[in-house]
């Protein structure tokens, strides 16, 4: 995982399962990390899988070195994360939405 957090917000499933339903299901989306299990990459179908499965209306993002995001599904008992890099078709949507939540909130990286 990289190491420099630069900020996190919210995001609701239901706008997430929008992003995912626009990408192909084959589609590379990003990175899946479950439990200790090595990260490995995750198609389309797989993430709205998660979002399926995800008994939150909305989730966690940490924004990495403004490189990187992780979506977490979940951190206890079973981690479960999602990784977005700028190679991810949905990368630039994600983006928008922090971008978005930060002006709604200046002054506050969280």
């Amino acid at each position: 995982m990289p190491n420099g957090w630069s900020g996190a917000f919210a995001i609701k499933t239901a706008d997430l399962k929008e992003l995912v339903e626009a990408v192909s299901d084959t589609a590379v989306i990003g990175k899946v990390a479950v439990q200790l299990l090595p990260i490995r990459e995750a198609n389309a179908e797989e993430l709205a899988r998660f979002i399926e499965e995800c008994p939150h209306d909305r989730v966690e993002v940490e924004e990495q070195d403004h490189k990187f995001y992780i979506i977490h599904f979940s951190n206890e008992p079973k981690i479960l994360w999602f990784v977005i890099g700028p190679e991810s078709p949905i990368f630039q949507e994600i983006r928008q939405r922090r971008v978005q939540w930060a002006s709604e909130r200046p002054g506050r990286k969280r």
